[in-house]
């Protein structure tokens, strides 16, 4: 005992002098916890009590949502002492059994209880000093936002034809938002770190290769390819590599956590997604993708008030306990597919951050505003490719006031697990699109902050998608309208603007038989009747036109005004 005291005496030594390292503050851990049963460090997880929970642990409230019987959630303040914590947990009749100390969340297990009684131990804990939220530990039969059983046969042996003005193809998404134009502007762009959340990743994928990585050992221990996390990790980073296809954020580093357990059952407890998110935002995760929800459970558009209550009140505080932390991203949700006969609901339904408004957001006592959470949040509704430069609302796709942009989400071809390509429709596929546009813009500029980059992207654009007529808008809430249409192009140049100093647009007209214009030293893409349009720096030069042989065609004199 004499011993273990000694360590963790020079434990403390080390942290207040600045010495931890991750290893370190594991043993730091492990050395508290053996000890006084609660971990020292702000960055600790322990999720295996994950693994004990089974179907026998759930009470169901509704046929799509329910409670651990066993189980409270607790959130304290960031202020609290580790010796209160001692005292706290010592105390508060039940076990300490995981937490996440970076989102200031315990988990206490109790013999069984019923609803009354998780509610009575709830109020009680609420009482305590230092307790800023205790709650039950919610759970909903959270599902992809895609439609796994569309087999659409997809195979794409002629080469991609790129015309941005009629988008088509396999590669219509990237022409419907600009991504060509947007990455004439690499030289801008820095590495950046995306997170994804998802059903399982195929690390070996031709198209993913060297682009994905995990938290930690565990984590790549408990993930399992599967099609749908990677086709949603081929959208926002595949390699462009000449073959298959090209993700929209290829400098980037993919830390990806698989949160399907035992084999994509449906049951998924709040917390669980909690644990996944800070745990993607220690690793250095500014942008996180969740092409997932709950919508697609629900037989009414009425069955989750215990998310707008509970789960609204428990993912706004981990949210404020990450910023008040000094941690900044922008999380990125698929607004979901209708309900369970896929008719839209309000994407509200959807659970996780699509239910989060000025009303239901909680913060404690820190000192963060609802506004500075919703200015983090991007909810992501689908749309259709009319094959005339226009847009329509996908009919699976979920509305409302929740729903920040639109992106392509029907017939998506990307990657999927086996190193083979298929096509798939749902918003899980138009959430990694605005995801990955998100991280252009902030690898842009790294001083960004969240607020400025979700801003960006959302208002950057230049297209809406128009509602859709044959939807069966069946609820009587859903306050539908047209959302803007997000434009990788416009938020990589507004991202420019607001970072380079002397920079103007050019625009004009180069001829049909143009695809490429060079000026001073970068090159710029041209659309197919000829037009363009980029930023470069303010000044005077000679472009150079060329066509889609590489043949210099023209050349002309060019001067570049600064906005």
């Amino acid at each position: 005992m004499f011993g273990k005291i000694i360590s963790f005496i020079m434990a403390l030594v080390m942290t207040t002098t600045g010495f931890v390292t991750t290893s370190v503050s594991n043993i730091v851990d492990a050395v508290t916890v053996s000890i006084f049963g609660v971990p020292y460090t702000d960055e600790a997880v322990e999720s295996g009590f994950f693994n004990d929970m089974d179907d026998s642990d759930v009470v169901e409230l509704g046929e799509d949502s329910g409670f651990i019987k066993d189980k409270i959630a607790v959130f304290v303040d960031s202020d609290m002492s580790f010796w209160s914590k001692i005292k706290f947990f010592k105390e508060c009749g039940g076990t300490l059994s995981g937490w996440c100390t970076l989102a200031d969340l315990y988990v206490v297990s109790y013999p069984s209880m019923d609803y009354e009684q998780v509610l009575e131990r709830c109020e009680k804990l609420n009482s305590a000093n230092g307790v800023e939220l205790a709650i039950p530990v919610m759970i909903n039969k959270t599902v992809l936002n895609g439609t796994p059983d569309d087999d659409f046969g997809a195979t794409y042996d002629e080469p991609n034809v790129w015309d941005e003005l009629n988008p088509s193809g396999n590669n219509w998404w990237l022409e419907a938002i600009n991504a060509r134009q947007a990455w004439d502007y690499s030289d801008y762009f820095g590495k950046i770190n995306i997170g994804v959340l998802d059903s399982g990743f195929e690390t070996n994928h031709s198209e993913l290769s060297g682009k994905i990585s995990f938290p930690d050992s565990f984590q790549s221990f408990l993930n399992t390819p599967h099609y749908h996390g990677t086709h949603v990790a081929g959208i926002i980073g595949a390699n462009h590599d000449g073959s298959g296809i090209a993700g929209i954020c290829e400098n980037s580093n993919l830390i990806c956590v698989d949160w399907t357990p035992d084999g994509l059952q449906f049951w998924i407890t709040d917390i669980a997604i909690f644990f996944g998110i800070s745990t993607l935002v220690k690793s250095g995760a500014k942008v996180i993708n969740l092409s997932l929800g709950t919508s697609g459970t629900k037989g009414s558009n009425s069955s989750g008030i215990f998310e707008r209550v509970f789960g609204a009140a428990a993912t706004s505080y981990m949210m404020a306990s990450l910023l008040s932390k000094g941690y900044d991203f922008v999380a990125v949700q698929s607004a979901g597919n209708g309900d369970s006969l896929g008719d839209p609901v309000n994407a509200e339904n959807n659970g996780h951050f699509c239910v989060l408004s000025e009303d239901n957001i909680f913060v404690g006592s820190k000192n963060v505003s609802a506004k500075n959470i919703l200015d983090r949040i991007i909810v992501v509704s689908s749309i259709s490719n009319n094959g005339d430069g226009t847009y329509t609302q996908s009919d699976f796709s979920n509305v409302g006031r929740s729903v920040s942009i639109a992106a392509p989400g029907d017939e998506i071809y990307s990657c999927v697990d086996g190193g083979d390509y298929d096509e798939f429709s749902g918003t899980s596929m138009a959430a990694p699109m605005v995801t990955g546009v998100a991280s252009l813009v902030w690898s842009v500029n790294p001083s960004f902050t969240g607020a400025q980059v979700k801003e960006i992207v959302c208002t950057s654009t230049d297209k809406v998608a128009q509602v859709n007529s044959d939807a069966k808008y069946y609820y009587n809430d859903l306050d539908f309208a047209e959302y803007p249409v997000v434009n990788a192009k416009l938020a990589v140049e507004e991202a420019i603007r607001r970072t380079v100093s002397s920079v103007g647009t050019a625009s004009g007209n180069a001829g049909e038989a143009a695809e490429k214009i060079v000026y001073a030293g970068k090159t710029y893409t041209v659309y197919s009747d000829g037009s363009y349009s980029f930023v470069a720096p303010a000044g005077s030069g000679t472009a150079e036109v060329y066509d889609n042989s590489g043949n210099l065609i023209n050349t002309f004199e060019l001067t570049v005004n600064s906005d």
